[in-house]
């Protein structure tokens, strides 16, 4: 993935409305296609200067801003922005705007709308965006905070660029679909002509309903490259049969974390495995994948690590866990905070000693300690065949250091027996059949 690129959770209309073809022909380029458009004439306005006049927004595209454009952090790609996003949409109820107008906005000119109504469910809308995706925001380069803050921001604008990456979120958010730079400068006959030739572009559509019915996620592939749409999300039918659910807070659900711990030799990796092949691959829960500064190795399907490009990961932010055991150093990646939010349930194979900062973290995460008798444990580490020795016996001795007592409030699982029993009790359990308190 180009780590430049830009992306931006735009409302767009439908490629084939006439509201799309109307601003595509008004901005002269159409997003959808990244094809020219020809462009009206303005009377009294030369094609160059009527270019010059759009030439901000059309790099954009014709849209209206729910989320405006941010790069992805470190530890996440454009899969996590696209399962999100998924999972955003299908939670949405499709909008329509009532009185909706060219009008002046500062010293541009946009449709806007002048319903309070309509007004009031599309901020509804865009603060939502704003707080569900800023996970996946990066913070602002220096070059890019800057040129927000000399724009003389009010100090509750620059409290909001702090906060969000863009001042004019909240209670500022005016939604909009800009159609021209600033206007400054030019004579008022142009500046009517341009009006009157917005009017007559945007006829045909302003005699149509225009309705938010989903999600544009824009691309920018480059800095000061042209945005493009990347994904068209639609509103499900979901949302609008939960419009009436007063406990629904137009958000996916949160998906379940369970952190699975117990000493060397238990059976872990086994037991999820074995849980693993029962599951859907696509409707099941995520099994995080392990980043270990240990080579490959058959009886564990993890990514091996150097200690130099774990450290270099973890200073740069790929990971949402880490923790250090028998002197190797374990991580999982920042994807599952992207899952989570998505709505899917990701089970961790993790260490006793992060359960503190795992509570922290994640303070509805589930515990599940799986236990086994040591005769079976020691015959369990000794046909791994990893350890020889004196590293094999000092992982015994940790084997026997290991008290589950110590921790409260975890789900406990006996894996002593045949791999089935203890396999189908933690399948009951991530699949809601049975408590795991």
């Amino acid at each position: 993935m180009n780590d430049t690129a830009r992306y931006a959770i735009y409302f767009a209309p439908a490629a084939s409305s006439a509201w799309w073809t109307a601003g595509s022909h008004w901005l002269g380029r159409d997003a959808e296609s990244g094809a020219d458009c020809p462009q009206p004439s303005a009377a009294g306005v030369s094609p160059d200067a009527f270019r010059q006049i759009t030439e901000h927004p059309r790099r954009y595209g014709f849209h209206a801003t729910l989320k405006a454009p941010f790069r992805l952090a470190e530890g996440f790609s454009e899969a996590h922005l696209l399962a999100m996003a998924q999972a955003f949409a299908a939670e949405q109820q499709a909008l329509r705007i009532d009185g909706i107008g060219i009008r002046p906005l500062n010293r541009f000119l946009a449709l806007q709308t002048t319903d309070r109504g309509s007004r009031e469910r599309i901020n509804a809308l865009a603060t939502r965006c704003v707080s569900y995706f800023d996970l996946l925001r990066a913070a602002p380069s220096a070059t890019e905070l800057s040129k927000r803050l000399s724009a003389g921001l009010s100090p509750r604008q620059e409290a909001l660029n702090a906060r969000w990456g863009y001042p004019y979120t909240e209670e500022e958010y005016r939604f909009h679909m800009t159609l021209t730079c600033e206007l400054t400068g030019i004579h008022e006959n142009a500046a009517a002509a341009i009006g009157d030739a917005a009017g007559a572009c945007f006829a045909e559509a302003l005699a149509t309903p225009l309705t938010i019915d989903g999600l544009a996620i824009f691309k920018e592939s480059s800095p000061g490259a042209p945005m493009t749409v990347w994904k068209r999300l639609p509103f499900s039918n979901r949302a609008a049969a939960n419009a009436n659910d007063a406990n629904s807070s137009g958000l996916p659900a949160a998906g379940r974390l369970f952190f699975v711990v117990g000493p060397s030799g238990v059976g872990k990796d086994s037991l999820l495995q074995w849980v693993k092949n029962q599951l859907s691959e696509e409707a099941g829960p995520i099994f995080a994948r392990r980043s270990i500064t240990r080579a490959a190795h058959a009886s564990e399907a993890h990514e091996p690590m150097t200690q130099e490009a774990f450290l270099q990961a973890a200073q740069t932010g790929h990971f949402s866990m880490r923790w250090q055991a028998n002197d190797t150093s374990y991580g999982i990646r920042r994807g599952i905070e992207a899952e989570l939010k998505a709505g899917r349930d990701v089970i961790v194979n993790g260490s006793r000693e992060y359960i503190p900062q795992l509570r922290e973290l994640f303070p509805d995460a589930q515990i599940l300690w799986i236990a086994a008798d040591p005769a079976a444990i020691r015959q369990r580490i000794e046909s791994r065949s990893r350890e020889t020795g004196a590293a094999l016996e000092k992982r015994l001795l940790r084997v026997t250091e290991f008290n589950a007592r110590q921790a409260d409030g975890v789900t406990h699982i006996d894996n002593s027996g045949p791999l089935e029993i203890a396999g189908q009790r933690l399948l009951e359990i991530l699949q809601g059949r049975t408590s795991s308190s």
